[in-house]
């Protein structure tokens, strides 16, 4: 295998990757709406009344969803094969960082130290595949 099979392999595999981490938890999401435990643990957060739960939860899943399409377009799109530019995987990976965070700030709310921790690695797996991701575009800009 050489060099850019390789590589291709490694963008698929993150890509494979998050589709199934975002199209898990928002198609479950979609399908199930907000969880009978969600009241019990964020109501009586400052999240209960701004923006509310209801509004709290939908904008957890509209992230997630974004998320989801991102990487779909990308997939569909056969980014891993960069023959074109790479705009969509990197821009589902930042935008990941950003729903890890939101993740991780309803861990730390309700004190959830372990979970809080994962989300923290989970973030610290998308920035790595960004990173990843971004320093072979850069690589192939000073290619041409």
């Amino acid at each position: 295998m050489n060099s850019r099979m390789v590589r291709a392999a490694a963008l698929l595999a993150i890509n494979l990757l998050f589709l199934s981490i975002w199209g898990f938890a928002a198609i479950g999401k979609l399908m199930n709406g907000m969880p009978p435990w969600f009241p019990g643990k964020f109501g009586k957060t400052f999240l209960g009344t701004f923006p509310g739960l209801t509004a709290t939860f939908w904008l957890l899943t509209l992230s997630e969803l974004l998320a989801l399409t991102l990487a779909a377009v990308s997939l569909l799109g056969l980014e891993f094969l960069e023959r074109k530019s790479v705009r969509f995987l990197p821009a589902m990976l930042a935008w990941s960082l950003y729903v890890f965070v939101q993740l991780g700030f309803g861990q730390w709310l309700t004190n959830e130290f372990n979970g809080a921790f994962q989300q923290f690695m989970y973030f610290s797996g998308a920035l790595l595949a960004l990173h990843f991701v971004m320093n072979g575009i850069a690589k192939s800009a000073r290619e041409v």
